[in-house]
This record gives C-alpha cells, structure tokens and sequence, in this order.
C-alpha cells in the first residue's frame, strides 16, 4: 500500500483518466466557487474502493455522499481563503513533495507517476489534490497558528503538574465520534445530540464496529477514517480528550463528553510508554535564499543550487554563508544553527536535518522561508535536559491549542460561508 505520510488531510480524490462523465450538475454552491457532481462521483468511488481495499464496512450511500460532500464544502471554502491571501504553490514546491512521496515509497518521482498511472489513477489529478492540500495546510499555520499563544508562566504550570508527568510517559492513538451541535441551539436540539450521542456509545458497549459507527454517524473531520486519529504524544491532545482518557486501557470507551461544538465520544485505540531519556541532536550550518520583490523563486533556486555546487566543489560554506544567507542570525556565525534538537525548526528542514549524514551536505531544499541548503558537522546523543523539556512540553501545548483552535475555525468558517446544497 502506498503511504501519503506527507499530509495529515490528504484525501484520495483521484480521477481515473479513461471514466466517462454523464452530464454533469452543480452538488453545491461554496461563496463564489462551485461543486460539480462529478467531482462528488469521483471522491465517493475513490472513498469507497479504499474501504473495501481495507476491508471496513461501508455506510449507506446517502450518508456516504453526505460525508464527503460536507468534506469538500470544508476544502472549497478554505481553499478559497488561501487564494484570496495570496498562498499559492508552485511546480517547484509541488514537485520537492512529491518526489518525498515517491522516495517514502521506494520511487524515483518518474517512477512512482508511472506506478500510479498503471492502477488506473490521474497522475494530473493527484498533483493538483495535492497542491490543494499543500495551500491549505499553509492557510491552517497562518490562520490557526496566529490564535495560539503560549506564556511562560503556562508552561512552567504545566510542567510542575502531575499531568505533565503523566503525559510525557504515554502516546495514545484515539478513535473520535462527534455529534455536532449548532451554534444557539436550542434545549430540544441539545437532548436530540446527547440523544444520539447516548445511543452510539450504547451500540459501541454492546459491540457495535467503533469504525463503521463513526463512519455512519460521526460528524467529525475523521469520520471518513472511521475516526482514527491516529498516534500523538499523550501531550498533545486537546485537553477535553487527555482528561477523559487517561486512565483509559486499550479498547475501553470515554463519552458522551460534551463541548462548545458537540458531544465526543472517545475511544483508546491503543497506548505505549514514552520513557525515552535520550535524544539525538544535530551540530548545522545552513544558506538560506529568501525569495523577494528583487529575486523571484527560481533566481532564489538557481542561486541556492550555485552554492551548493561551489560548497560540493571545497569552497568554505562558512565564508559563502556570511556572503550570501539572508539568515541574519545564522549568517553572522558562518551559517552556524549550534546544536539543534528535532522538533525546533519548521518540518521540511527537520526532516532533511535529520536525513543528513555528520559530515555531509543536504540537497537544496525549500522552506516557507525560501531555499536552504544545510550541513551537518556531527550529531550526539544527550540526556533529555531541562531545555529540550521545556521546548517539548512548549509543542504540547502548541498543538494540543492548535487542535482546540482548528476546531472552533473551522466551524466559523462553515458558519460564515454561503453553502447551497444542491443534491
């Protein structure tokens, strides 16, 4: 099986390139962009061929349309945001992430285009979802990310806590059924929702398939996934999904648990200790090539792959860094980042960090900071210390508010966007 591990939200909305369209009508109408009923068709065959691949039970049609259409209202309208801020990816980007996918995979990029042409898929279509998936990732760290802050005296509270203690020690991986509520909703529809709510959990105790209950009822962004949310640092989960779940054993149940936007129902997949004391760290050096009302990206790239070649080629890179980084900081210091632990720089650089062997020098590679190219002098192995303490238990906080917060955005989004339904 082939694994998309670039993105959380990627969706397999994958054309076969010989289908026939019948004639098409509008599904639904999103602000100023529109759904064809079509581009549905595609979505729910795709949806429904990786169901049965898995071997997972399938919802009724009706529900299953429904599911993916209200999925697609989500993208078109945050897709539409990022194009009106200007967030645009172009070939370049597009193309470094695929041709991670494709190394994820085994495949030179040329081969993993061919490998998925001969199972029948639109490799234009799959470029194209992915490209949508990219923007709106950005759209999401820009919008979300803006609303989060964490204080000091926060994090000093939370690392003095039992449940910090506790936190650090486990990763959970949760299933996640929501019942949504409206925004003013009235004592009638309240009961209706708990209702319902009361109802799935009763079915899930009495043995129901936690996948298939999800996937049916489950008004969740995971519901498509029959609610698996996959593996976290017990840290990094919402608050409302820690405090319930963490005396939990595998298999056992948490919910109905109600909050601003529904009633959640929880289920501990599975759990694992955390007791790792040791982390690797990275001595680094990097150039980093801004992009700029002077430079456009590809003058950015070819000057970034000249000084790889000169550095390739024995020139002093810390003597091309003061020259050339438009990284002050690092700029100063011969490119020099000191030592670095994973998780303290944005992904793409963590990842090619981490991908470089000491001694060597990584290919130019792009940030949403422009094009880097960086060095490793050496790495070690250090005691978890009480900096990179703070720094994890910093990102615990961070993405257990930002997945507090993507919630509620998402859900004012879809509150403030014209949606006209048209099946």
């Amino acid at each position: 099986m082939i694994r998309f591990a670039c993105l959380a939200l990627l969706l397999p909305a994958l054309a076969f390139a010989d289908e026939l369209q019948p004639l098409d009508r509008i599904a639904a109408v999103v602000d100023d962009s529109i759904i064809m009923e079509s581009e549905l068709d595609t979505r729910v065959a795709d949806i429904r061929r990786n169901l049965q691949a898995e071997g997972r039970p399938m919802p009724p049609e009706d529900i299953l349309r429904s599911q993916i259409l209200e999925r697609m209202v989500l993208e078109q309208i945050q897709l539409d945001q990022a194009k009106r801020l200007g967030i645009k990816i172009d070939d370049t980007i597009l193309n470094d992430s695929l041709t991670g996918i494709a190394r994820q995979n085994g495949y030179s990029l040329e081969e993993f285009a061919e490998h998925l042409r001969t199972e029948g898929y639109d490799w234009s279509a799959f470029r194209e979802q992915l490209r949508t998936e990219m923007a709106i990732n950005q759209l999401r760290q820009r919008r979300v990310g803006q609303r989060v802050r964490i204080t000091d005296g926060e994090l000093d509270r939370f690392l003095q806590s039992e449940q910090a203690r506790q936190l650090f020690e486990s990763e959970f991986r949760l299933g996640h059924i929501m019942v949504a509520i409206p925004e003013g909703a009235s004592a009638d529809q309240l009961k209706l929702a708990e209702g319902k709510a009361r109802d799935i959990i009763n079915r899930l105790r009495n043995g129901a398939d936690f996948f298939a209950q999800a996937t049916e009822f489950s008004d969740g962004q995971s519901a498509l996934e029959g609610g698996d949310l996959g593996w976290r640092p017990a840290a990094q989960w919402p608050a409302l999904f820690t405090d319930a779940v963490i005396d939990l054993k595998a298999g056992e149940l948490a919910g109905p648990i109600r909050a601003g936007n529904g009633f959640h129902i929880l289920k501990m997949i599975d759990r694992r200790g955390g007791d790792q004391q040791m982390v690797d760290q990275y001595l680094v050096r990097h150039i980093l090539v801004r992009p700029s009302t002077l430079r456009s990206s590809e003058e950015a790239e070819r000057l970034i792959r000249e000084l790889h070649n000169r550095i390739s080629q024995g020139e002093d890179m810390a003597r091309l860094a003061r020259e050339f980084s438009d990284d002050p900081g690092s700029a100063r210091n011969g490119g020099s980042l000191e030592w670095v632990t994973p998780g303290e720089m944005v992904e793409e650089f963590d990842q090619r960090m981490q991908a470089t062997p000491a001694g060597q020098l990584s290919e130019p590679f792009r940030t949403e900071y422009g094009w880097h190219v960086l060095q490793v002098d050496s790495i070690r192995t250090a005691d978890m210390s009480e900096e990179y303490r703070r720094l994890r238990a910093r990102q615990a906080l961070h993405q257990r508010r930002f997945a507090e917060e993507l919630e509620l955005w998402t859900t004012e989004l879809r509150q403030e966007a014209y949606v006209d339904i048209r099946l």
